[in-house]
Parts: structure tokens; sequence; C-alpha cells
């Protein structure tokens, strides 16, 4: 059963039945911000009431964009954190949320990735800080790490931003103590099931075959090819693909297109070579 499907039969029933389990004694969750544009958290707003509803059916100890209210520092369910560990602060914050919570997990593909900051690692690394400030004394310009790099992550919500639909069927689960499963689907199904004319058709280099669906298929509905910001698949045929796509972009193109989202890494890891 894809996620779509799940995701379908999970709306049919009531809101309250959702969260039901919660509402004797309420989670304690918190969503936590690190260097990041918080898109991922903006794409929870846009879900409106239904993330009111959820929202209510647990105790929000931590999230900024809602409230202001002080972190007394006490333990929790849940920690949901975006963005990078770019700054030697962003590091003691997630180390310490992860130590007050049972579970914490990655919202989005900069924590998860490394995201498009990453890209700053490819190029010129620390050197890139003096395309930036003027003066940079003082300065630290650490490398872009995913947040695995520092603390355990349970469950990681990819994309960038994250698939809100997707944040509510499995945040109940994993409130429940439960590990969650993203199938191992690739984008190419979703675009299927939307009529769309495969891009690799008319030799427009797209990620989709070796990339984790669950998007909706957003940007090969859009004509824009999937760049790969929810990661490869776990069953993702990754050599054949980079030899498909040799016959479409030359090397540099592959590498380029590789950096946006982060995925580079997990690709040489996969390839067994330097991209």
């Amino acid at each position: 059963m894809t996620l779509k499907k799940v995701i379908k039969e999970e709306k049919t029933k009531k809101k309250s039945e959702t969260f039901k389990n919660f509402q004797n004694k309420k989670p304690k969750v918190a969503i936590v911000s690190l260097t990041s544009c918080e898109g991922c958290q903006f794409a929870l707003l846009d879900l409106g009431q239904k993330f009111l509803d959820f929202s209510e059916s647990v105790e929000m100890v931590d999230f900024r964009l809602i409230e202001d209210e002080e972190d007394t520092g006490e333990k929790l369910d849940l920690v949901l954190v975006e963005g990078n560990p770019v700054t030697k602060e962003n590091e003691t914050l997630l180390k310490k949320v992860r130590k007050r919570s049972k579970i914490l997990a990655a919202l989005g593909n900069c924590a998860a990735m490394g995201g498009v900051p990453e890209i700053k690692n490819y190029q010129e690394g620390r050197n890139t800080i003096k395309h930036v400030y003027k003066y940079i004394q003082g300065i630290n310009n650490l490398e872009i790490k995913e947040i695995d790099n520092f603390v355990k992550v349970d469950f990681v919500f990819p994309g960038c931003p994250i698939n809100a639909e997707e944040f509510l069927f499995y945040i109940p689960r994993l409130l429940r103590g439960e590990t969650p499963v993203i199938p191992d689907s690739p984008v190419c199904v979703e675009c299927r099931k939307k009529g769309n004319r495969c891009l690799l058709l008319d030799k427009i280099p797209c990620f989709g075959p070796m990339i984790l669906g669950g998007c909706d298929a957003v940007c090969p509905t859009a004509k824009m090819p999937c760049q790969g910001c929810r990661g490869l698949r776990p069953a993702g045929n990754i050599k054949a693909m980079r030899t498909t796509l040799q016959k479409m972009m030359t090397d540099e193109e592959f590498e380029n297109m590789s950096e946006i989202y982060g995925l580079r890494d997990d690709l040489e890891d996969k390839l067994g070579e330097t991209i």
C-alpha cells in the first residue's frame, strides 16, 4: 500500500480518533530551530486547522513561530529539529535537547542531509566566508554536517520542505513509541499517478527513479527535474541511474546537481567513488 493511499484512509477517521491515545496525558513536544530558513516549520503552519488539532493534542513546550515562552528545560517525549548545527551554540542546543528527549526526529532536508548550506563543503569550504563577510575575524565557519553526526536520530521527515501531510500521518505513531518506515517507493510512482510524461524520455536529467517518494512529485509536475531533496531510496539502483544520466549530462553537471540538497555524500558512499 502506498503512503498516499494510507494517508487517504487515515483522513477518513475523525480527528479526535487520530490523536485519541494522547488525551489523558499529553506528550511534551518541542520543535527546535538550528540554522535554517524554517521552511519546514512554515509547511506545518500551512496545514491550518489540521496543525492546530495536532498542537492541541500535545503539550507544545517549544515552537518559536507560534509562541515566545521560556523553555523550562523539562523532559520531552519528542523533539523535532530543523536546520544545521552551523555554530557551536547550535551544536550545544542540539546535544541538550537530545538528552532531554525520548525521541528525536530530523525535520527536513537540512537536518537530515545537510541541505543547501552543505554546498559550501564542496566549493571553497572555509574560504567561502570571505565572500559573505567583509571582516571575518572572530567568525567561526564550521563544516556543514547532518545532525546525526552529533546525536542519535530516531526518525527522519525528509524533503525540502517536508510533506506536511506525511508529518501528520507519522507523528502519532512516533508518539506511541512506534518506529515508522517510509515506503521504499520512487518519486516516479507518484509522477505516473499524476499522468506526467517522464522527463527522462525527453532527455531531461531527473533523479526521480533513485529518490525516495512521498513528495507527491511536486517538482516533476511543475516540469522541474527531481534533484533529490528526500534522499536516496534504500533499494534504488544508483549505479544504473548514474549510467543513464551520463548520457544526458556531463559529470560536472551531475556533480553540481547532486550538491544542491546535500545528496553528493550519499551518492559517493553508494557508488564507492568520488564524484
